[in-house]
């Protein structure tokens, strides 16, 4: 055996940089995260070559004393915590104490850091882990830290690296999201000279959102706010048109602090009920405040995962915000010109080519200055929400909304509820019907307004899980994961209508499987069960009925070609038109696009 050795600290410091540097985006959150921290109320970040030849980060916080400058560069060194205790109430978004120390040993760090009772400030340079120097120097309140050459000692790591234009697209996604953790807190990004975002840090969370993704999404937009005595839950849910295929568009922060959660995800999409078309994921933007006590935050090197305490509670509650919050959206109709059309932003008059959103709110809007020196602050002459694409890319946002003005949120009150009589005009493509009721056109689609009306008949009926005994039982071998699963959930499970009998270590011998309005579940359901309980611990009766119904509905309903009596067509509209349904076949697409006459008006150039 080889002899074993203690490793230089110089090595240690890399091979620990591994978990917490990835990419030049890991070290702005690390920096960012240390000037949040640190009590600052302004950041600035700029970046060249995509993070990789410089970056430079810039609070106005507390900053350092000169006798612990040392000290903040050794691992494990932090003002966070001091014993064990303190980690199970960590509020703080750094405390691990090796941000520095794992930067400063894959690159050249120079800090400047005054405190404002100090004189003079401190002066640092380390490199790859080498202090070369630490000496006076006159700086502004705070710290600037500057990171140059990153993985220049480590070109093994450097390789791995994406393009410069990847790497700064990395930066400006954590940037944009610490924008939505903090809108008290002014934040600017600049890549390469060019200002991505610009925030005042008024401490308006739909005035970030409008920031990070523009004025048009600020009407598609509804508020959560709720609180169950155990937690509370801030922010916004996009309605089901903005959704997405993935999960990009889903900021989750806990106290504060960015992290991932599926479990969280799942919950916001269960409140979605049939709103969403399966694969398509919901937009949303949520803080999560609970006590310290109950989330783990030190699970996951870069802290981007948590651990809850009572996992079956944060789900339950998630879902039941998101449901109170979406309350009237699913009587939410789209634009059929949105779909199809989406609306382009108009040129300004003064402008040269930057396109300007036309009903952009309007704010004073502090900006920094572009000298180093300092935080001298001057008004801004940007009178509108602007947004571009420079020639190499990146896109630049600003923003300006008056105080005593809200944008635009999603309406309650939807067009298609009135008064007035609404009257069919014809049918399309003996698929889509045209109907006119005041100064709106409606196209509905017969197939998905008649799913979602048997899918809703068959809902309210009272519908039970009955068993059905196989002639041969059928011998079924679990992952030792999904085997621990059923161990814990046999009653559950049982109630479902399976009978399940222990056959081996990791084996099942299925007796009895559940019949669901005439229809077997069989060994896929099983499996499906044991999923949803494994991720969730939840209840998967309703799952399973839901799906059962809907595939019943949708087999049932009028297809698109058909010809059906204009009686029935009227029968089935004065539903919709009434308020009583969902606005959503079962499957989340929707029964009803909308077309206004103002609309129609302006295709056909009679109003401009």
């Amino acid at each position: 055996m080889a002899v074993i050795h203690v490793l230089k600290p110089q090595i240690a410091n890399q091979i620990a940089a591994g978990e917490v540097v990835e990419r030049p985006a890991s070290v702005v959150k690390e920096l960012v995260e240390n000037a949040i921290d640190a009590g600052a109320t302004a950041v600035t970040v700029r970046i060249e070559n995509g993070g990789m030849r410089s970056i430079i980060v810039t609070d106005n916080g507390c900053g350092i004393a000169r006798e612990d400058c040392r000290n903040a560069f050794l691992r494990h060194a932090t003002s966070k915590i001091e014993t064990a205790d303190d980690l199970s109430r960590v509020l703080t978004l750094g405390f691990r104490g090796e941000a520095l120390a794992s930067i400063a040993s894959v690159s050249r760090v120079t800090m400047l850091t005054r405190q404002t009772d100090a004189d003079v400030g401190t002066k640092m340079i380390v490199d790859n882990g080498t202090v070369l120097s630490e000496e006076d120097c006159s700086c502004v309140f705070g710290t600037t830290f500057t990171v140059e050459e990153l993985f220049a000692s480590v070109p093994a790591r450097l390789k791995f690296l994406k393009s410069a234009r990847t790497e700064a697209g990395y930066i400006g996604d954590y940037i944009g999201k610490m924008i939505l953790a903090r809108p008290d807190i002014s934040f600017r990004y600049e890549s390469d000279g060019k200002t991505v975002y610009e925030t005042y840090g008024d401490g308006n969370l739909i005035n970030a959102v409008i920031c990070v993704y523009g004025t048009t999404i600020a009407d598609k937009l509804v508020e959560v706010n709720y609180d169950n005595g155990y937690m509370k839950i801030e922010g916004y849910l996009g309605l089901p048109e903005i959704s997405r295929n993935n999960r990009t568009f889903q900021t989750l922060f806990i106290n504060g602090r960015l992290i991932r959660s599926a479990s969280v995800s799942a919950a916001v999409a269960q409140a979605y009920d049939t709103q969403l078309m399966i694969g398509r994921f919901p937009f949303f933007v949520l803080n999560l405040s609970l006590a310290p006590q109950e989330v783990d935050v030190n699970v996951h090197p870069t802290k981007a995962e948590v651990r809850f305490a009572d996992e079956n509670r944060i789900f339950t509650s998630v879902s039941a915000a998101a449901k109170i919050a979406l309350g009237g959206s699913a009587m939410h109709v789209e634009s059929a010109l949105d779909q199809v059309v989406p609306k382009q932003p108009e040129l300004s008059k003064e402008s040269t080519g930057i396109p300007t959103a036309v009903s952009a709110p309007r704010v004073d809007f502090h900006m920094y200055s572009s000298a180093d020196s300092g935080y001298s602050y001057r008004e801004s002459g940007f009178n509108t929400f602007r947004e571009r694409k420079d020639r190499d890319g990146v896109p630049r946002f600003t923003v300006r909304t008056e105080p005593s003005e809200t944008p635009k949120r999603a309406e309650s009150a939807s067009p298609l509820f009135s008064d007035e009589q609404f009257e069919i005009v014809g049918c399309a493509f003996r698929t889509y019907w045209i109907v006119t009721r005041g100064e709106n056109m409606f196209l509905i689609d017969q197939h998905a307004a008649h799913e979602r009306k048997l899918y809703d008949d068959l809902s309210s009926r009272r519908t039970e899980f009955t068993s059905q005994q196989l002639i041969v039982p059928k011998e079924i071998v679990l992952p030792p994961t999904e085997f621990s699963v059923w161990e814990t959930n046999k009653e559950q499970i049982a109630e479902l209508g399976f009978g399940l009998l222990a056959s081996g270590a990791t084996t099942l011998t299925l007796c009895e499987v559940p019949v669901l309005n005439g229809q077997l579940l069989g060994e896929a359901y099983l499996h499906a069960v044991l999923t949803i309980l494994g991720e969730h611990g939840k209840d998967v009766r309703q799952e399973l009925q839901k799906e059962r119904l809907m595939q019943t509905a949708c087999k049932h309903a009028i297809k698109g070609g058909e010809s059906i009596p204009r009686e029935e067509i009227t029968a089935l509209l004065d539903s919709f038109m009434n308020g009583e349904m969902p606005l959503t076949c079962p499957h989340g697409r929707p029964v009803i696009v909308r077309i206004t006459q103002t609309e129609l008006e302006k295709m056909f150039r009679r109003i401009v």
